[in-house]
C-alpha cells in the first residue's frame, strides 16, 4: 500500500488533513511517525480551539502549565480528575505541540465538570467564626470573617500562609486583583495589603458606617457603604475622589464595568454611577422591592429584586426595556452572557431567559434558595441551601451533574476554569475546594 504522505506536497498533505475531524486526527497519529507529525501540525489544532471558543484555554488561562490531579489509589467510582499525556524522555515521537496539548486539556476538564470528576481538596480550616467573604486569583484564596482575621490560603498546599489581624470588626468585602488585596470591614474601614507578604500598605478611612460591599480593578476602589454613599478611591494617589450620595436606604449590591459603577438598594432603585466623573448617569426605578442584584454590560443593565422580577434597562438611557414574570418568590441572584440570562430564587428554581425576555427552561435540583450563580460560555454552575451545588448545560436547559461530595453548607461561591470555591455560613467557618484540574 503506498502512504501518500510520503509522495504529496507537504501544502496537499497538510490541506487533506484539515478535512479531518479531532478524532480522526487521533486516529491518524497513531499510524506512523510521519502522520503523526502531519495530525499535530498547529495549525489545525488552532483553528479546533477558535471554533470551540477555546482559545484563553491557550491564551489567558494555560492549560499546559497546570498541574493535574494526582491519581486517586481509591477513585473507585471514577470521579476524580485523571489526565494523562505521558511520552518517555527515551522516546523518538516529539513532545505533543501546543495547540493539540491545549485542546486535549480543555476536553477533558469539561468533561470533568459535565460528567462530575472532581477532587475535594483539604478543608480549610482556621477561621473561629463564619467566613463573611471570598475571592481568589486561582493561585491563592483570601477569606475574610466575623473574627475579625482575614486569612491568606495557598491553592497548592491548601494551608494558610497568612493570618492577618488589625480589623476591630466583621470583614465584609474581600477583592484581590494581581499582588494587591483589599478589605472592606464593619470598622468603617478599607485596607490594602500585599498578597505576597501579607504587609498592610494603606489603610482608607471615611465612611461614617460599615463599609458592605467592594469593586477593585486594580487601580480603583469603588465602595458601598451602611451609611448609604459610594466612595470612589484612588488607590496609586492614595486618596479619595469622591464620595456619592443618592440611596435614601441601605445598598444591598454593587458592580462595575469599564468606568461605571452600579448599585441597588433597599429603597427599590438602582443607580449607575460614573466613576471617572463622580456623578449619577441614571436612578433607576421600577422594582417595588429591595434589588438583591444586578450585572451590567455596554448595552444592558439586569437586576434582580425581592418582589419576584427580573428588569432588563438601556445602559445608555436608564429606561427599563423588560420585565421578566416567573420566579414566584425573591430573585437573589443573577448572571448574564451574550448567550441568556439566569436567575436564582428563593422558590428553589434557577430559571434561563433569552435577552428577549422569553423563559428558556426552569432548573429543578435545589432545596430551599438559590444563592449564588456562576455562568460563563460552557456552563452554569448553582449554590444553596443544604450543601447543594449543580452544573448544568445552559444551552440544552439540563442537568450535567449535581455535588454530591460538597462536605459543607455554602452560602459564598467563586469559579474559574479549574477551580470551584464555597465558604460555609456555619460557626467556626470553612472553606472548601473543589478541582476539576
Amino acid at each position: 500500500m503506498v502512504d501518500f504522505v510520503e509522495y504529496l506536497p507537504h501544502e496537499l498533505t497538510e490541506r487533506i488533513f484539515s478535512y479531518l475531524s479531532p478524532a480522526d486526527l487521533g486516529k491518524a497519529a497513531r499510524c506512523s511517525k510521519q502522520w503523526r507529525e502531519m495530525s499535530s501540525h498547529e495549525a489545525l489544532w488552532l483553528h479546533f480551539c477558535m471554533v470551540n471558543g477555546w482559545m484563553k484555554y491557550g491564551l489567558t488561562v494555560d492549560l499546559t502549565l497546570e498541574q493535574s490531579s494526582p491519581r486517586s489509589k481509591s477513585n473507585v467510582s471514577g470521579t476524580s480528575p485523571v489526565f494523562e499525556n505521558y511520552i518517555p524522555v527515551d522516546s523518538s515521537l516529539p513532545q505533543t505541540k501546543k495547540w493539540k496539548a491545549v485542546y486535549m486539556r480543555t476536553q477533558h476538564l469539561l468533561k470533568n465538570w459535565a460528567k462530575g470528576r472532581y477532587r475535594v481538596a483539604p478543608i480549610l480550616r482556621g477561621h473561629r467564626q463564619k467566613v463573611s467573604a471570598i475571592d481568589s486569583n486561582g493561585h491563592i484564596v483570601v477569606s475574610g470573617s466575623a473574627d475579625k482575621s482575614l486569612r491568606i490560603w495557598d491553592l497548592q498546599t491548601y494551608r494558610c500562609m497568612y493570618k492577618i489581624d488589625g480589623h476591630a470588626d466583621t470583614i465584609n468585602a474581600v477583592k484581590i486583583k494581581n499582588n494587591l488585596i483589599v478589605t472592606g470591614c464593619a470598622d468603617c474601614s478599607i485596607r490594602v495589603y500585599d498578597s505576597t507578604t501579607g504587609q498592610i500598605i494603606l489603610i482608607f478611612n471615611g465612611h461614617s458606617a460599615s463599609v458592605d460591599h467592594l469593586q477593585f480593578d486594580g487601580e480603583t476602589i469603588v465602595s458601598a457603604g451602611a451609611d448609604r454613599t459610594v466612595r470612589i478611591w484612588n488607590l496609586p494617589e492614595g486618596k479619595l475622589q469622591f464620595t456619592l450620595k443618592g440611596h435614601t436606604d441601605d445598598i444591598e449590591c454593587l458592580s462595575i464595568y469599564g468606568g461605571y459603577a452600579l448599585t441597588g438598594s433597599w429603597d427599590t432603585t438602582m443607580i449607575l454611577w460614573d466613576v471617572y466623573k463622580g456623578q449619577g448617569v441614571h436612578s433607576l426605578a421600577d422594582h417595588t422591592e429591595v434589588v438583591n442584584c444586578c450585572q451590567f454590560d455596554d448595552t444592558r443593565i439586569v437586576s434582580g429584586s425581592a418582589d419576584g422580577t427580573l428588569k432588563v434597562w438601556s445602559t445608555a438611557t436608564g429606561e427599563c426595556l423588560q420585565t421578566l414574570r416567573g420566579h414566584e418568590e425573591e430573585v437573589y441572584c443573577l448572571a448574564f452572557n451574550k448567550e441568556v440570562i439566569a436567575s436564582g430564587s428563593s422558590d428553589s428554581t434557577v430559571r434561563i431567559w433569552s435577552h428577549a425576555g422569553v423563559v428558556k427552561c426552569v432548573l429543578k435540583q435545589h432545596i430551599g434558595i438559590v444563592r449564588c450563580l456562576h455562568l460563563d460560555e460552557e456552563k452554569l454552575i448553582s449554590g444553596g441551601d443544604q450543601k447543594k451545588l449543580v452544573v448544568w448545560d445552559f444551552k440544552k436547559g439540563k442537568l450535567l451533574n449535581a455535588i454530591h461530595r460538597n462536605p459543607t453548607l455554602l452560602h459564598l461561591m467563586w469559579v474559574n476554569e479549574t477551580k470551584l470555591i464555597t465558604a460555609s455560613p456555619e460557626t467556626p467557618g470553612t472553606i472548601t475546594v473543589l478541582n476539576y484540574w
